[in-house]
């Protein structure tokens, strides 16, 4: 018999990136996107490492998309096995989970008691949910437990939340040492990349998160996607992404000062292009860099021209300070003029517009535009003309 698992994790209902509906409402979009796919692949279990919502007292709304989602998997048969995350737990003894609200025969929480399952196909399914890395012995002590139960079985899947210090080097929940040989597939959350390998003769993924929670998920997302992870068992267990290209871009671009211009209206024709397929306004971070600029200006112009454009526009400044003084004169300079003026000091006129062309071509890494202006200055002011003496 094959069986289909979907696993997931980190899907963080109820986010509200930049403060804004319209972000809560794509981390909805991308879990109901999953579900749907899950239920056309007519998979069998759907198992989610935690982090289902992003706070322990979630919005109404994600409360509902959640339970509307719920709902049509068990109208399709489709039992769902979850553990709490980090963002799921109130850190306060007797309090209840926001997942409790969906208990029923196809919907079950694993908890510290109430930790294993037995799926179709022999599959031992266990796990525990999120604990502090201080209870960290007492964690051990209850894997070795479960462990034990393997060997009855001929599959077993272990879930967990949290980072393990093969792939992570800090603030990691498990050591190695903490977790047992014995399970063939490790159903990781919490860390939202995605990452399938090998682990103690078994295999150990996690799924990464379900859309972009933070900047440093964009390259992530670029490379690697977001989804879930399906596992396909028969006799073994082979896993595979499945990818879902969210409706919503982010934008993410390092401008120059002096090319400010000419990137606005760069971003104006991409941006008008995206929409051209996307009913969704993208996310646009922006580093404004080297310059002596006014941020009121430089956030100004941008605004007037991709405002409307753009869902938000996130901005940040590395300008490059320059405070250059000519004497008897106390007024900050541009950096044209100050090295104009020090080309023209030093030496002379005819080489001030050649320093400053040289200049503005390096600084953009244009070699072989600065190459052009340097050979035809040469050609002009010392290449002896045919008739006319060295």
């Amino acid at each position: 018999m094959t069986i289909k698992i979907a696993h997931l994790a980190d899907t963080h209902l109820g986010y509200r990136q930049y403060g804004l509906q319209e972000r809560e409402d794509d981390f909805y979009d991308s879990f109901i996107n999953i579900v749907d796919d899950i239920i056309e692949r007519k998979v069998d279990y759907v198992i989610h490492s935690g982090d289902l919502f992003d706070q322990p007292k979630p919005p109404i709304k994600a409360l509902l998309v959640a339970q509307a989602c719920f709902n049509k998997l068990m109208d399709n048969n489709i039992e769902v096995y979850v553990i709490a995350g980090n963002h799921d737990i109130l850190q306060r003894r007797n309090t209840s989970l926001p997942q409790e609200l969906y208990e029923n025969e196809y919907f079950h929480i694993l908890s510290t008691k109430d930790n294993h399952f037995i799926l179709k196909d022999d599959i031992y399914l266990t796990g525990i949910p999120y604990i502090q890395k201080t209870h960290e012995a007492k964690v051990k002590e209850m894997l070795d437990n479960l462990v034990l139960e393997t060997k009855n079985h001929k599959h077993s899947i272990l879930m967990l939340h949290g980072g393990v210090t093969k792939f992570f080097e800090f603030n990691c929940e498990f050591e190695l040492d903490t977790i047992p040989e014995g399970f063939d597939y490790y159903a990781m959350g919490h860390i939202h990349q995605r990452i399938t390998d090998n682990f103690k003769n078994g295999i150990i993924a996690y799924p990464g998160s379900t859309d972009i929670k933070d900047k440093g998920e964009i390259l992530e997302y670029d490379n690697k996607g977001k989804g879930y992870t399906l596992l396909t068992i028969d006799e073994n267990i082979e896993t595979e992404y499945v990818d879902f290209e969210l409706e919503r871009e982010f934008i993410v671009k390092d401008i120059k000062y002096y090319e400010l211009d000419e990137k606005i209206d760069e971003l104006v024709e991409e941006i008008e292009n995206i929409l051209l397929k996307r009913t969704k306004k993208p996310v646009l971070l922006l580093n404004i860099k080297e310059g002596n600029f006014d941020r009121s200006d430089v956030s100004s112009r941008i605004y007037d021209k991709l405002g409307e454009l753009s869902l938000t526009i996130r901005l940040t400044y590395e300008p490059t300070e320059m405070d250059i003084t000519i004497p008897g004169n106390q007024k900050r300079l541009s950096p044209k003029v100050a090295l104009s003026n020090r080309i023209k000091e030093e030496l002379g006129e005819e080489f001030e517009v050649l320093g400053y062309d040289l200049y503005k071509q390096l600084s953009k890494q244009n070699i072989q535009e600065a190459q052009d202006i340097s050979d035809t200055f040469y050609e002009e002011h010392y290449t002896v003309k045919k008739g006319e003496e060295k």
